[in-house]
């Protein structure tokens, strides 16, 4: 690009010339690959050694060598940072490459990324763009996700209610759903924001719950309990019931619905073992332990009740 180096060249000597630095930043603006062009040629002209500025068009000048080498390290400083600040810009305006899948094989499915993996679980939806190797943009919008990230490996997830995930080298699980979502932390820290100041931090083992119009809570579980849908298990000791309800949800794709007049039985602590138990088993089993009814609504719904 001969064109190009000898605009590069009229830059270092006359930095300040803002017809010069508006021509750079628009070649630069164009491309990644301009962008990194022009940062190649810069710095194998700053590593030559005794590298003369000599512009294709002879140029008049009467400054003395040492202030052209003065001149020369700070234009180079300029330039450098120009072709930083732009190649930031243009990472961060550049449309993303959004890759979406919906999980409809009937059974786990796992995407292995550069800097980690993401399983999902049967009718789960997620998009997300991995084109960076060392950080991954995703949009969970339905079911469950598993998320186990690389060391150095940065995450951004966005969830329903207009919440945003921020994490590095994190493993969590996201459940997405019409009334919001639910993020429990197995290692690491993720930082969690949305549109209103309800900013919070989640540590290992912690589950965060958010939910519109309620404000955004968060809990320290006893169990695994929300990754029971990956680890197929369903067996607690002395867990409290509404995270055993949970798990029992995602393990059987049903839904559990819990009136004000039943919520003091999800609090009682519960030893029982659900592992290789039909459906039908199962909520005749936590029936017997909850003292409470648990009456099927529609095919993939019950209703908890005291009566």
């Amino acid at each position: 690009m001969p064109a190009i180096d000898e605009l590069i060249i009229r830059f270092i000597q006359s930095p300040h010339d803002p017809a010069l630095q508006e021509a750079i930043a628009a070649f630069v603006a164009e491309s990644p690959e301009q962008a990194l062009y022009v940062e190649n040629k810069l710095a194998a002209w700053l590593t030559a050694s005794g590298a003369p500025v000599v512009a294709t068009t002879a140029v008049k000048t009467t400054a003395s060598p040492a202030f052209l080498s003065v001149r020369k390290w700070v234009a180079a400083a300029v330039l450098i940072a120009l072709v930083a600040v732009l190649m930031l810009c243009f990472r961060q305006t550049a449309p993303r490459k959004m890759f979406a899948h919906v999980n409809n094989t009937g059974r786990l499915d796992s995407l292995r990324l550069p800097g980690g993996y993401i399983i999902l679980n049967k009718n789960a939806a997620i998009s997300f763009d991995s084109s960076d190797k060392q950080s991954v943009y995703a949009v969970v919008s339905k079911g469950d996700v598993f998320f186990d990230l690389n060391t150095h490996t940065s995450c951004t997830v966005l969830v329903p209610g207009d919440y945003r995930l921020e994490t590095t080298a994190a493993a969590f699980h996201v459940h997405a759903s019409a009334k919001g979502a639910k993020v429990f932390v197995t290692r690491g820290e993720i930082g969690i924001s949305g549109n209103r100041p309800d900013t919070m931090m989640l540590t290992a083992s912690m589950q965060g719950t958010l939910e519109h119009p309620k404000a955004p809570a968060r809990k320290k579980l006893a169990s695994q309990a929300p990754l029971a849908w990956k680890t197929r298990q369903l067996s607690f000791r002395n867990v409290p019931a509404a995270e055993i309800l949970d798990a029992v949800c995602s393990f059987y794709d049903i839904r559990i619905t819990i009136p004000p007049s039943a919520e003091s039985r999800c609090e009682k602590k519960l030893t029982i073992n659900l592992n290789k138990k039909t459906e039908k088993e199962t909520i005749a089993l936590l029936q017997q332990c909850l003292s409470a009814h648990l009456v099927k609504d529609t095919a993939a719904t019950y209703y908890l009740t005291l009566k």
